[in-house]
């Protein structure tokens, strides 16, 4: 079954107060109490539907290390010799832990690094590519295929490279400011279920 929850894709937009983030809880949790007593009684339920969704988390970065200690699926990797700073793996699942919790609200997403991502990996490769090799490629449903596995390719080769310079390149000080104060969540409220602290979920992970 599926519930509305409070959105906390804080790369989008502020995270919602604790009044909003209870009414929303607590109209959920009504929904699964009916839905779980149906399920004890053995009855079949099937209702809603489930969605999935995933993001590329581009952070401002600082170095204490709680993030990745306190992510769920280990994405986090401490990365330096002297002195470490956090990079975001592709097995992120943009659960926004890092980002909620972050007691200096280091963890940022970068709208002005984002915009650049998107024309980088927008770009017709795949075009430039197939026009090349015109003579060499087949035609019909074959080009097709051909053409998606070229452009997914280079969506996933643009992100891993684009990532990689900003993840260097934020070293940078200037660079580090300018990300950060042209970064809408600078200023966004940080969300986090109001009835769980990080040492809960900790806890629960050890």
């Amino acid at each position: 079954m599926g519930l509305d929850m409070p959105s906390n894709w804080m790369a989008l937009h502020r995270g919602l107060n604790f009044v909003n983030s209870r009414f929303i809880i607590d109209r959920a949790k009504a929904k699964a109490d009916v839905f779980m007593n149906s399920v004890l009684e053995g009855k079949k339920e099937f209702r809603g539907v489930f969605f999935c969704r995933n993001c590329f988390l581009l952070p401002r970065i600082a170095g204490c290390g709680l993030c990745a200690e306190s992510c769920p699926v280990k994405a986090i990797k401490m990365v330096g010799n002297i002195k470490p700073r956090p990079y975001w793996t592709f097995t992120c699942e943009s659960c926004m832990r890092c980002m909620g919790y972050c007691p200096n609200k280091a963890v940022e997403v970068s709208h002005s690094f984002a915009i650049i991502l998107y024309f980088l990996t927008t770009l017709p490769v795949s075009v430039y590519i197939l026009n090349g090799l015109s003579e060499l490629m087949p035609t019909g449903p074959y080009f097709f295929v051909v053409n998606a596995l070229l452009n997914y390719s280079y969506i996933l080769f643009a992100l891993f490279i684009a990532y990689l310079v900003l993840f260097w390149l934020i070293h940078i000080s200037l660079l580090n400011k300018l990300c950060t104060y042209t970064t809408l969540t600078h200023i966004y409220r940080r969300y986090h279920e109001p009835d769980t602290k990080l040492g809960d979920m900790l806890k629960n992970q050890g």
